[in-house]
């Protein structure tokens, strides 16, 4: 089940970063400055924020599998329709219709490592689970420049939304529930804790993981046009490098989530805070990239800044789980994606906007480290983490 769900990611992810790794592609086509391309993921955020806690809600109501086969039509239908878009405006909406499918997979696919998973192993599984979506970063920037110089931008988009739509079924006839003793053992011992455990806790850890949604974002949307613009890169290489950042991020996912169980005994803040350290470092040594830096050693502090900024996600929705619930799970990991989303919906093209009113992509990474530090201060200071004992199965 850990593999259908990890599956489903990785195609999922496909259509969210067909929009990035498509950009350098699309972006003269049809005429957009760079501010344009980061309202792409603006668009498709949006979407994930209006349906985040709905789709939870339905994840805990429906089951995993209906849910996930409606997100991925969703998405697979409307990526399809950006496929066709003769202007930005199009584009935007379709988008954006595009994330309301997106918002279904993650409040879904979370509830369902929440119910086969005991807390021990928790946050492993769900590294591994979130690593799907990396690995869909990396096989969409593998297969983008072949698909975009054999059908086109429009044909490839539409190809990887083909895709998704028909994986929907896939899923759907795949996927099962955990056997009914497991589900009734783990609410039993969740209804002895405390039904309001978790939920004031949830305001406090979501604006901390909100900002290293919004470093990934900016990471993986502007490190093509970045190599293309400081370092001269091809397009294509330039994608070829954006997966270097992806695969640092699946291993991210999975070590953090194996240094939380293993080593820090299930202590998620911990790493949580560590990652953002770490990441604000990174996003500093970006700022310093020149003409003259050797592309090695930027692409080195590009896979390590995947491994940071885009390899958190594990660790942070197992604490989500963890504060909620089992039964609560989906429509929690609604409420924090939605929160988290307003940062990839700010931050994303107000990056963009930066370098295009100033010139300087070094102020802009410089910025983003600074953020970064504050949503570490916030966790430091704001959140208390459960302690194991107290936390909900």
């Amino acid at each position: 089940m850990l593999a259908v769900i990890g599956l489903s990611h990785v195609v999922g992810a496909t259509g969210q970063y067909s929009i990035n790794t498509l950009a350098p592609f699309y972006q003269s086509d049809l005429e957009l400055t760079r501010a344009a391309v980061g309202l792409f993921i603006t668009a498709f955020y949006v979407g994930m924020a209006c349906l985040s806690f709905p789709a939870g809600w339905l994840a805990d109501r429906l089951g995993v599998g209906k849910t996930v086969l409606g997100g991925h039509l969703l998405l697979g239908l409307f990526t399809v329709a950006a496929a066709a878009a003769p202007s930005f405006g199009w584009a935007f909406a379709s988008f954006l219709f595009a994330g309301l499918g997106y918002a279904f997979l993650n409040p879904a696919s979370t509830k369902g490592v929440m119910a086969w998973f005991e807390s021990s192993e928790r946050a492993t599984a769900m590294g591994i689970k979130q690593t799907g979506v990396p690995a869909g970063g990396v096989l969409t920037a593998l297969v983008a420049s072949p698909l975009e110089r054999l059908l086109g931008w429009r044909g490839a988009l539409a190809a990887l939304g083909a895709v998704n739509g028909l994986f929907g079924f896939f899923f759907r006839a795949l996927w099962r529930e955990p056997p009914e003793k497991v589900r009734a053992e783990a609410l039993r011992r969740e209804a002895a804790g405390s039904a309001r455990l978790g939920w004031e806790r949830l305001g406090s850890v979501s604006f901390g993981t909100a900002v290293l949604l919004t470093a990934q974002m900016i990471l993986i949307t502007y490190v093509p046009l970045f190599l293309i613009e400081r370092l001269a890169l091809s397009p294509s290489r330039a994608s070829q490098a954006l997966a270097l950042a992806q695969l640092g991020g699946m291993t991210g996912r999975i070590g953090w989530g194996a240094v939380s169980d293993r080593i820090y005994s299930g202590r998620r803040k911990r790493v949580l805070v560590l990652v953002g350290v770490l990441s604000t470092a990174l996003a500093l040594l970006l700022g310093l990239v020149s003409a003259t830096t050797p592309v090695l050693l930027v692409l080195a502090v590009v896979l390590l800044a995947g491994v940071c900024m885009v390899g958190h996600q594990g660790v942070s929705y197992a604490l989500i789980g963890e504060i909620a619930g089992t039964s609560r799970t989906g429509a929690a990991l609604g409420i924090v994606v939605s929160a988290n989303s307003l940062g990839a919906i700010f931050g994303t093209p107000a990056f963009g906007y930066l370098v295009d009113r100033t010139g300087s992509y070094s102020l802009a990474w410089n910025a983003l480290a600074g953020a970064i530090l504050l949503g570490v201060l916030a966790l430091v200071f704001f959140f208390d983490e459960p302690a194991p004992r107290e936390r909900l199965p």
